[in-house]
């Protein structure tokens, strides 16, 4: 059958009749035989970089399915709300827009698009990391309030402004979905409070102020009930400075009326009550035990 290829290039040999086929032989991936220093460490070079251009392309993908939600937690959606709840609507115009500069950066948090979540059904626009809301962002609630801020494990931690339906907002501190830390609560006839906070209480020091000014109050608070030292003052100019039980005038403290007169003593469940002194504006005074 004519001429035969005489070169074995490491291939086997196989005799049929009266001609040679060449075989080829089985290769491993990668693997060169040399007695050849150069070619072994070239051999091993190629295969090293194939290894970590392989693993960091696995790492890589890896990292980017890490910021997506699960599927079956949140979903992708296009149905981003352009007005919102009117009376959300109508204290955001109010406050103007949030301040994303006072929330804490996460590193290496990455913005998606509008995910909606399956089981409670609101829309979340802002970073994710580790399959979480991590960093920064805004979470529009199925009733139409909204949380502008900061995220971590997909709770609500740092700084953060909450809007209610009912015209109420709070902004400032949270851990894990609760008011925490120093913040200000406004309500929609406009009383507020302003001061620390515990899971969700007024806790530490704070300050009250009722819708129409009438009062105000500035003291401690413990789990949102008044609890120590504080000071009361009326529009028509009376005061209270003093200790306070369960959110009430108890222990010492002074109270002035408009006109002039002072009692300052001992007091028990917002009443004069032991040890004090009475004075009055028409220089009268009267120093024992109340018993009222």
């Amino acid at each position: 059958m004519g001429g035969i290829c005489q070169a074995n290039r490491g291939y086997p040999i196989q005799e049929q009749d009266h001609f040679e086929c060449i075989l080829p032989a089985e290769i491993k991936p990668y693997e060169m035989k040399s007695n050849l220093i150069e070619v072994q460490e070239m051999c091993a070079t190629k295969i090293q970089a194939l290894f970590r251009g392989h693993t960091v392309r696995k790492q890589k993908k890896e990292l980017e399915e890490s910021y997506y939600p699960d599927s079956k937690v949140a979903v992708k959606t296009d149905q981003v709300p352009e007005i919102f709840h009117h009376e959300v609507s109508k204290v955001m115009l109010q406050l103007g827009a949030f301040d994303y500069s006072k929330c804490q950066s996460i590193t290496g948090a990455k913005t998606l698009c509008a995910y909606q979540y399956i089981e409670k059904g609101g829309i979340y626009i802002g970073q994710w990391k580790d399959h979480k809301r991590n960093g920064k962002g805004q979470y529009i609630f199925p009733d139409g309030s909204i949380y502008e801020g900061n995220w971590v494990n997909d709770k609500a931690n740092g700084y953060g402004r909450l809007i209610m339906t009912n015209g109420d907002y709070y902004v400032g501190e949270w851990k894990d979905d609760k008011n925490d830390g120093y913040g200000i609560y406004v309500h929609s006839d406009k009383s507020s409070y302003e001061g620390e906070w515990k899971e969700d209480h007024r806790h530490g020091k704070g300050k009250e102020i009722w819708a129409d000014e009438s009062a105000v109050f500035e003291g401690q608070f413990v789990m949102g009930v008044k609890e120590g030292y504080g000071v009361y003052k009326w529009s028509d100019g009376s005061s209270y400075e003093g200790e306070f039980k369960k959110g009430l005038f108890s222990g010492k403290g002074i109270y002035s009326w408009p006109d002039g007169s002072t009692y300052k003593g001992q007091w028990s469940n917002n009443k004069m009550n032991g040890y004090g002194e009475m004075n009055w504006s028409d220089m009268r005074k009267y120093i024992g035990i109340d018993q009222s």
